[in-house]
This record gives C-alpha cells, structure tokens and sequence, in this order.
C-alpha cells in the first residue's frame, strides 16, 4: 500500500503556515506520502507550474477527481480531456462525481435506499439517473483503451444518487468497467455501516480515501456518530480494521489521506501519514524538519 494526500491540503497547510508550497510537498514526501489526489480542472489550469513541483519533490498523482452535470449535460469532452490527460501522464485512476437530483427525487431515493431491490427499482426508472449511468458507460469505454479505470465514491451530499451502499452498487452493477472508491468516512454520512459496505463493493474496490469522522454527543445515529473532521486514527471510523480487511483482501493501492477545512493541515497531515503508515507499514524517509 502507499499514502496520499489531497493537494487541496498542501494549498490549505500553505495558506495557514506561511510555509512554501514546495517545502510542504517535501515535508509530505519526508512522511511516506508519494502521491497527491488532484482536481482536474486545477490542474490544468495550473499545469506548468504544479508538475514540475510535483516532481521535484519526488511525488505523483494518485487520482484524478471532478465535478460533473452528467444528469442534465450529455457533453462528454471535457470528462474524455481528463481521461487523456491521465493516460498521458499514467495516473491509473479517475474519480467522476458525475451529478446530482432534485430535492424532492433525492429524498424519495433515499428512502427506498434500505435494499439493494428497491433502490434498484427506483434509480432504472429515473431519466437523470440513466443520464449518468449512460455518461459512465460511455466514458469507462473510452478509458479502458487509454489504460485509466473509472471510480465512483460513495459521496457525502444529500441529493448525489451514489451516497449510500445500494445506490452505489447499482452504479457498479449497471456500468461495465466501472469500480469504486471506498471513502471510509462518507458512509456515516448516510449512518450507514461502512464495515458492511466495504464487504458488499469488496469485488470493486480500487481505490482508498482514509477519511475519519470526530464524536460529536449530540449526534445519535446508528452508525454516524459525528461528522467532524479528524486525522486519520484519531476519531470513531473503524480505519485499523479497514485497512487490515483491504490488505487481507489483496489491495494493494493508495490510501488517501483526506480532511479538508481544518484548521492546521499540516499537524493533521502528519498525524494521518503516522497512523496510516503504521496499519499499512509504510516507512517513513528521513529528514522531516518540522
């Protein structure tokens, strides 16, 4: 297994410590990091500088990830431009957030959501549902030649049709090729059993967000106990046990490192790298200076 992190972090850690960029992808690679989890459309947009510290700094991309209206826009160039653009620099894996309901739709599937049969029910009679499934279809096709796998994860907003197990493993049942990203905090989003959800997506699992979640006393749900930010270890997701099952399951890939908007990225950072090198046993290089 390997670690990365999400660059959104570094440029958080940056805008926070006052520290420079390139130190703080040092400080990451000194940590057992090697990998960044990118925005596309910031890439892109940033490209001819982000690479080249990239490199310095010894790091790569893990995965691509971006944010698309599937649901109400059949235009499929700039998702096929991210397929390319990974290919082209041999990043294996993409993440496409592909789109989102209405309200009133959201709640309804939400609803049904309990079983694998009625979720199924609900979402094959759903037009903006079949938008993105068809969308997804198409764009695992034309990655599949260009060497990059397809993931969707289970996210944590309230209208994405991909939040909660069954949905997710609608997603997965109804788009060759198409494999998951297991987000290990999002499932309390949905107070449902990540444990149970890992074991029903293990045959499409590819990809690993370590997010943890913090206690909050005033929430009571079944499986959601608080949905604070926390380095990875330090909250109530069943991390350790997770990552044991994923590596007794054969994965092999990234865990990232995820927890955005808190507030001293680069303290969270190095307590999630600590604990996840540990589960994973991942050494660290040596020479971390802070």
């Amino acid at each position: 297994m390997r670690l990365s992190v999400f660059y959104d972090h570094i440029l958080q850690a940056h805008g926070q410590s006052g520290k420079s960029i390139p130190e703080i992808l040092q400080y990451c690679r000194s940590l057992g990091i090697d990998a960044v989890e990118m925005e596309y459309t910031l890439f892109s947009e940033n490209r001819t500088t982000i690479y080249p510290m990239l490199s310095r700094a010894g790091l790569s991309i893990s995965c691509f990830y971006e944010f698309f209206n599937f649901h109400n826009d059949p235009d499929l160039s700039g998702a096929e431009k991210m397929l390319e653009t990974a290919s082209e620099l041999e990043i294996s894996r993409v993440l496409f957030v592909p789109g989102a309901l209405g309200e009133q739709e959201a709640a309804e599937l939400s609803a049904c959501s309990s079983t694998y049969e009625a979720a199924a029910g609900f979402m094959d009679n759903s037009p903006s549902i079949r938008n993105m499934q068809q969308a997804l279809v198409r764009l695992t096709a034309y990655a599949a030649p260009l060497g990059v796998t397809v993931t969707l994860e289970d996210f944590d907003g309230f209208t994405q049709p991909f939040s909660k197990m069954n949905q997710l493993l609608w997603f997965m049942k109804n788009v060759p090729g198409l494999r998951c990203t297991l987000d290990m905090g999002n499932f309390a989003f949905s107070d449902e059993d990540v444990v149970r959800a890992a074991d029903l997506l293990k045959g499409y699992i590819v990809h690993v967000h370590c997010k943890d979640r913090g206690l909050n006393p005033a929430v009571q749900g079944a499986f959601c106990k608080g949905l604070g930010q926390s380095p990875a270890g330090c909250g109530y997701i069943p991390i350790r046990a997770l990552v044991s099952t994923l590596r007794e399951r054969g994965y092999d890939g990234y865990l990232a490192i995820e927890h955005f908007d808190v507030p001293d990225q680069l303290s969270f950072i190095r307590k999630s790298a600590d604990f996840l090198r540990k589960c994973a046993g991942i050494t660290a290089i040596n020479g971390c200076g802070y």
